[in-house]
C-alpha cells in the first residue's frame, strides 16, 4: 500500500513537472518566434528608410534600426530555427545576419564592394525566404 501511494505521488510529481516543462516549452518558441520575426521586420523597415534617407540624420536613423534588428537577430537560436526547417538556421545566419552584417558595415566605411556583398547574401537570404515563408510562417502558428 505504501508503495502504490509512493508511486502515485511520483507519478503527481511526474505530471506537474511535464507540466511545467510543456510550459517552459510554449515560453520559448513563443519567445524565439517573437525574435526571429521581430528582427525580421525591424531589418525590413530600417533597409527601407535606408533607401529613403536623404541626409545623413536620416542614414544614422535606419542605421540604428539596422543595429537593433541585428541585435535582436542574435537572440535567435539555431535550434529554433532547425526545428522549424532544417535549412532556416544555416540560411538565416550565413545570408540573413551576416548579409545585413556586411551591408551595415560597408555603408558607414563607404566600402562598395562590402555593400555588394552584403546584398549579394541578402539576395540569397530573399531567395530562399520567398519559396519557404509560407511553410515556415505556418509552422510558427501553435497547434
Amino acid at each position: 500500500m505504501i508503495a502504490v501511494r509512493r508511486w502515485l505521488g511520483f507519478g503527481g510529481l511526474l505530471l506537474v513537472l511535464l507540466g511545467c516543462s510543456s510550459e517552459q516549452d510554449r515560453q520559448y518558441f513563443e519567445q524565439q518566434k517573437y525574435f526571429f520575426l521581430e528582427s525580421l521586420q525591424q531589418i525590413d523597415a530600417g533597409g527601407r528608410q535606408l533607401q529613403l534617407a536623404t541626409d545623413q540624420r536620416a542614414v544614422t536613423e535606419a542605421l540604428a534600426m539596422l543595429d537593433q534588428g541585428l541585435k535582436t537577430a542574435f537572440q535567435v537560436e539555431r535550434k529554433f530555427l532547425d526545428d522549424l526547417d532544417l535549412r532556416l538556421g544555416k540560411n538565416y545566419q550565413r545570408y540573413f545576419i551576416k548579409g545585413v552584417e556586411n551591408y551595415r558595415i560597408g555603408i558607414e566605411a563607404g566600402d562598395e564592394q562590402q555593400q555588394r556583398e552584403g546584398l549579394q547574401q541578402l539576395a540569397r537570404w530573399a531567395e530562399f525566404w520567398g519559396t519557404e515563408r509560407t511553410a515556415i510562417e505556418a509552422r510558427l502558428i501553435p497547434g
